[in-house]
């Protein structure tokens, strides 16, 4: 059966990472610089060659697939709940109440131009703990450092993984689709659940399903023949292209639901990505060559640089427009410049931040009787 030690990197998955992150950033800076184009009365028009939101349904695939790839070790094990539970805070907390709490600060001092309500202590440490709450009282779920909306699922999702590692591989994963079917039943038969069930019980939680279902493909040595990954990837992108949910034409405050629509039209393209690649012939190749290690590089800080862009295109948009070059240059530069600081800053907070609290954290707190996939780790 020809599979890849569960501690070894996958030079793909990696680049995966950093283009779902890379395709949510480039959304991010389309739609600031629209704002901004407005407020300065000039126009904007918006790259809508692909819908660049779909980012995140593709980080929900790869997180499925991480989970049980990067679990190899701990299926059936004792004490491997407690194990995955804290690698996992580990991997995500710091580095997210570190920025939240960033973000938070400067909020407070721009209230007006960020144009957020006053929240309570209750709310605030909602958010922290990655508790979903309306606080914007809009019916749509998000913290006060609103891209913690996608932690709030992945959260769950771990804990419920958590819950299953008792069972050996294939039954921890048949346990965990079954709870999340019927979690995404429940949502959809009964009306007015409190809002966390809610918020848990919405169809985007199935492409969790399909990157672990990948990962047992993966696992058993099932690889396509080029025809079907071909197939699969034209699939894939038709679906994108046409733009089925109608994104392109939302208008700038749109905010994309969580239903089964978006599970069709961005979520089966993402996963049909996904089983392309990973159940390539070629997918277990170490990746050669300077600008194919910069790309897995980038997977390591794709968790960075998504949390960390926003501070960039805000940063990047007062100096913009204080300076004037919006009026010479118009804003496409801007956006430009905003991916490229977004992946400076990202890489930077990685190395001098993530990777090593990360280090510490792993030695202070975990024993080494457990091992598990290092390197293989969750956005």
């Amino acid at each position: 059966m020809a599979t890849s030690p569960a501690s070894q990197t996958i030079a793909v998955l990696q680049v995966l990472r950093a283009v779902a992150a890379l395709t949510v950033v480039f959304g991010h800076a389309q739609h600031d610089a629209l704002i901004s184009a407005m407020r300065a009365g000039q126009e904007f028009a918006r790259n809508h060659a692909l819908p660049w939101g779909a980012g995140v349904d593709l980080f929900f695939v790869i997180s499925g697939f991480i989970m049980v790839h990067a679990s190899e070790r701990l299926f059936g094990r004792e004490g491997a709940a407690k194990e995955f539970a804290l690698r996992r805070l580990i991997r995500i907390v710091p580095l997210y109440w570190l920025l939240a709490t960033a973000y938070l600060i400067l909020a407070s001092q721009f209230g007006r131009e960020a144009n957020r309500p006053d929240f309570s202590a209750g709310e605030l440490i909602a958010s922290y703990v990655f508790w979903p709450l309306d606080l914007f009282r809009d019916g749509h779920p998000r913290p006060f450092y609103t891209l913690g909306w996608t932690l709030n699922y992945e959260m769950f999702f771990y804990a419920l993984f958590a819950s299953a590692l008792f069972l050996p591989r294939e039954k921890a994963v048949l346990a965990v689709t079954a709870a999340l079917l019927a979690l995404v039943s429940l949502g959809a038969l009964v009306p007015g659940l409190p809002t966390p069930i809610s918020f848990w019980s919405k169809p985007i939680v199935l492409e969790f399903v399909a990157g672990m279902g990948i990962a047992l493909a993966h696992r058993r040595g099932i690889r396509l023949p080029r025809p079907t990954q071909l197939a699969m990837l034209v699939t894939a992108f038709v679906i994108l292209f046409a733009d089925p949910m109608g994104a392109s034409v939302k208008p700038e405050n749109w905010i994309t639901p969580n239903d089964g629509v978006r599970l069709f039209c961005w979520g089966l393209p993402a996963a049909l990505l996904m089983a392309a690649f990973m159940l390539s012939p070629a997918a277990d190749q170490r990746a050669e060559g300077p600008l194919a290690r910069f790309w897995v590089h980038l997977g390591d800080a794709s968790y960075a640089l998504y949390l960390i862009h926003p501070f960039v295109i805000v940063s990047l948009r007062k100096v913009w427009v204080a300076t004037g070059a919006h009026q010479a240059f118009g804003f496409w530069p801007m956006v430009a410049l905003t991916l490229v600081l977004s992946i400076a800053a990202a890489l930077l907070a990685y190395r001098l931040i993530e990777k090593p609290v990360t280090r510490a954290l792993n030695a202070a707190l975990l024993q080494p009787s457990l091992p598990s996939a290092g390197n293989a780790s969750s956005r």
